[in-house]
């Protein structure tokens, strides 16, 4: 990718050198969820919001398993795809007055 990057000017070949033998260093620490359960009831809320717009609340409601189970499976999709087009959830919780 840097390659081509330099091949259509983008980049110049002095910061391409500087960038190859730069190192990477990756974060895998596991984030810290201080309010779990305000988290869940958060998540669920959006799951509801979701399903409401896009018209699955009866289909989530039916008795016919097959039918939850593909509601079930639109609403996860969505849902994962609204999560991460970058969405914000800007929520009441005030972290300071918890603590």
């Amino acid at each position: 990718m840097l390659e081509q990057m330099v091949a259509i000017g983008a980049l110049e070949q002095a910061e391409y050198e500087k960038l190859i033998k730069s190192t990477i260093k990756l974060d895998l620490s596991t984030p810290v969820d201080l309010h779990p359960d305000y988290v869940t009831s958060v998540h669920q809320e959006l799951k509801n919001l979701v399903a409401s717009s896009e018209g699955l609340d009866k289909s989530l409601q039916s008795t016919d398993v097959a039918i939850h189970k593909n509601a079930e499976a639109e609403l996860d999709k969505k849902v994962k795809e609204l999560l991460n087009s970058g969405v914000t959830i800007h929520t009441a919780l005030d972290a300071k007055l918890q603590t």
